[in-house]
């Protein structure tokens, strides 16, 4: 909160090294919990500085803190993305650049521990539908890659569950006049529907014939 660039900017780096000195620090402990919450809630109150330097040390910080802490990261999941979401559309292309590696260790955590059992696909994937009717371009091609990341890594297919919650936006998205849109929301639709004609009851029995005379 300090009005000097430069404070700001290493204390955002300092709370990255702190939350690296409490990676393995007995999470039962109250004080512990409050200093990672304390942590996150000081790097993301960083990442929305007016200052583009100190947007991107933020940036870098949250990643790291993301590497360190993962279980962190998915308890507060819902507002890492909105942030994410900021710094991805950012007017500043370093900073851009760092959301991009954010995003990706984000997925890998996020990914992870839905396959593990310790997130649920239902509390997540939902929130997602919303993002797809949104005109922001880079919210849109954000979106898109993590729909992908959910259908090609998640075991047993859950984003087929609520297909029907944003596949009219992404139908829509292929139509798109951005190219990148576009593409990605073809690269999705080649990555999930297969899964939707193999998971579906209704193709199980290949040899079923109908009869049109009855």
């Amino acid at each position: 909160r300090s009005t000097n660039e430069d404070a700001r900017k290493g204390g955002a780096v300092a709370l990255a090294a702190c939350a690296i000195g409490l990676k393995k620090a007995n999470e039962s402990r109250r004080d512990v919990l409050e200093c990672r919450d304390l942590i996150l809630a000081s790097v993301i109150h960083a990442c929305q500085d007016h200052s583009q330097r100190v947007r991107y040390y933020a940036t870098e910080s949250l990643f790291n803190v993301t590497k360190v802490i993962p279980s962190l990261a998915v308890q507060h999941f819902f507002i890492l993305f909105e942030i994410l979401r900021s710094l991805y559309a950012d007017v500043d292309l370093d900073v851009r650049s760092g959301s991009e590696l954010l995003d990706k260790k984000l997925k890998e955590v996020i990914v992870g521990a839905i396959n593990s059992g310790s997130f649920s696909a239902d509390a997540c994937i939902p929130v997602f539908a919303r993002f797809v009717h949104l005109r922001n371009k880079a919210t849109k091609q954000l979106t898109l890659t993590w729909l992908k990341e959910f259908s090609d890594k998640l075991i047993g297919a859950p984003t087929l569950e609520f297909l029907h919650m944003f596949l009219g936006g992404i139908f829509s998205m292929v139509a798109d006049p951005n190219t990148t849109i576009r593409q990605l929301a073809l690269d999705f639709l080649q990555s999930v529907l297969p899964k939707l004609l193999v998971n579906n009851e209704d193709f199980e029995d290949a040899q079923q014939k109908v009869h049109f005379d009855k």
